[in-house]
């Protein structure tokens, strides 16, 4: 069967189709009026970086190697024992491992020394760790990193201009929602047996964590669950008293007892099979069926 040929429709559409195709290949007309623009849209702890800081030094970030893009997957090869190729095993995203380099720029060379030192204390982060910020429209995204090895850091003129570059390493892939100002970068929500639904905007599944706030009455007969609608739950199977919370973490899986100073193993309070609930991508509802109160605290995530 042939089909009935229109040139006037083929035409048209190969028009619209050139017209898109030659527009995506074409450059962008340079701005000649407005110039570099610094928006101040990464930080790396303390040090924000595309900003002229409070002594006039302009700090300019040149690239951010291996943000942009996945973390590198591992893959286990396990061989079959008869037959060809491999298992169908499941991976695992390793650490993300981030390069960033950058220029600081200072009016006059006596600027140096303490620019240096600027940024040096912004990456002395081998003991401790801190936030790489990156302010992506619409949503600003964060990873918790540490150095990966030693800052190159050299000045390539006699006003001062000094190249650098960092290598970073955040054990955990996954780049946050960045929430500016709350406690240790998580959105809280009250969780109870109405029900609540909260929205993951990333592409990925991401730990969450769950404060339970006593008195809270369960015994293994009756317990109490934390659940995800389609699937996951989590059942507590010891009553947790006034004065203490019971802190259950997916991304360390590891479940605390706390009161007061104390901090303890609470694992025994939950079900010996339990389901660590991640929240999906997309609107993800949660229940709380028990007495006292329940906290989810959360975040979107990117994998990439």
């Amino acid at each position: 069967m042939y089909e009935y040929y229109d040139s006037t429709t083929n035409a048209a559409a190969q028009e619209n189709e050139n017209k898109k195709v030659n527009l995506g290949l074409s450059p962008l007309p340079t701005p000649h009026i407005t110039g570099l623009k610094l928006a101040a849209d990464v930080a790396i702890g303390s040090l924000t970086l595309n900003t002229i800081d409070e002594n006039g030094v302009v700090w300019v970030m040149t690239d951010l190697e291996g943000w942009w893009q996945q973390a590198e997957p591992e893959l286990p090869s396990l061989r079959r024992g008869w037959g060809d190729g491999d298992y169908d095993a499941v991976g695992r995203y390793g650490a993300r491992n981030i390069t960033l380099t950058g220029s600081f720029l200072t009016q006059d060379p006596s600027q140096v020394a303490a620019a240096r030192d600027k940024l040096i204390r912004a990456t002395n982060l081998v003991r401790t760790a801190d936030w790489l910020i990156v302010n992506e429209s619409p949503v600003a995204k964060a990873a918790y990193v540490r150095l990966s090895g030693a800052p190159q850091i050299e000045t390539i003129s006699a006003r001062g201009r000094t190249n650098f570059s960092v290598g970073l390493k955040a054990a955990d892939p996954i780049k946050y929602e960045w929430v500016e100002g709350a406690a240790n970068n998580f959105r809280t929500a009250g969780l109870n047996s109405g029900g609540i639904t909260v929205n993951n905007l990333g592409n990925t599944p991401v730990p969450v964590v769950f404060e339970l706030f006593g008195p809270v009455s369960a015994s293994a007969a009756s317990p109490v669950r934390i659940s995800r609608v389609g699937g996951g739950s989590i059942a507590i199977v010891d009553s947790i008293v006034s004065g203490q919370t019971l802190e259950i973490d997916s991304m360390n899986r590891e479940v605390l007892l706390i009161e007061g100073e104390s901090v303890l193993s609470g694992r025994y309070k939950t079900a010996t099979l339990l389901d660590w609930i991640y929240l999906q991508p997309g609107p993800n509802t949660l229940s709380y069926n028990g007495s006292g109160s329940c906290r989810i605290l959360y975040r979107s995530g990117w994998i990439g």
